[in-house]
């Protein structure tokens, strides 16, 4: 099997255990939430104490901390292999030069900060809902039904394919990186053809373009397209294709 093809599955694979331990993780966030919201004083059934759904910001914000993103900083660091890995797979089709480490860690950094905005965004959506069924004087039964549906459902989807498109991204990046700076000035568009793979995907697969005729091609409009930055977001939301560089003539 060709390394490009031996690396790409391999970063497939790694991309459905990282999407595996954070929906683990998710699922005790969602269970120590709900143990939370048990400790609320309540008032014939339903929440009251608005000073209580106050202060519960401030345990929200170290629920995630301690199940999201303490779990999302393992699945980055394990960034530094994946790095090695294409490194090591480019080396099978040219001389290329060695990628700087500070890269590695600048994108294992910003990708964690996009991580903490997406924590961020849902704990002023918890604190919201904590907050506003306390003042409407919501039935406790209704409220953790709520704030689990926030953490089960909506978080959950969203970091979901978070957690996979950042590691593909960060892949591509890196590929591209030393590609350039190897000399690279054309690309093969690969990876592998599923039910689900999208129609722009399907025209381009295998096919070898000019840096110039990417970029061009990529400035179109087709469904699932994330950015026109064709070398990190290849097909769009989820896709499982990347540019590998050709060196030979």
């Amino acid at each position: 099997m060709a390394a490009d093809t031996d690396h790409f599955n391999a970063l497939d694979r790694l991309a459905d255990r990282h999407e595996e331990r954070l929906a683990s993780a998710l699922v005790t966030l969602e269970e120590r939430v709900s143990d939370l919201m048990a400790t609320a004083p309540l008032r014939d059934g339903q929440l009251f104490d608005l000073e209580w759904a106050t202060n519960a910001r401030t345990e929200l914000r170290q629920l995630i901390s301690e199940e999201y993103l303490a779990t999302v900083d393992g699945i980055i660091r394990e960034y530094d292999e994946v790095a090695v890995g294409a490194t090591d797979m480019l080396r099978e089709y040219g001389d290329i030069v060695e990628l700087d480490q500070s890269v590695v860690s600048q994108l294992q950094q910003l990708t964690f900060q996009g991580f903490e905005d997406i924590a961020n965004e849902y704990l002023d959506v918890l604190a919201k809902q904590v907050y506003e069924s306390t003042l409407t004087g919501t039935t406790f039964a209704a409220s953790v039904a709520a704030v689990k549906e926030v953490v089960g459902k909506d978080m959950a989807r969203y970091a979901s394919q978070q957690v996979h498109d950042s590691l593909t991204q960060f892949d591509r990046t890196v590929n591209t990186k030393i590609a350039l700076d190897s000399g690279a000035t054309r690309f093969k568009y690969t990876g592998t053809l599923v039910a689900k793979t999208r129609p722009h995907c399907k025209e381009h697969l295998n096919k070898v373009y000019t840096i110039d005729e990417i970029n061009e091609i990529w400035q179109g409009e087709w469904t699932g397209k994330s950015s026109s930055n064709a070398f990190v977001s290849a097909g769009g939301y989820n896709c499982r294709h990347r540019f590998r560089p050709v060196f030979e003539d």
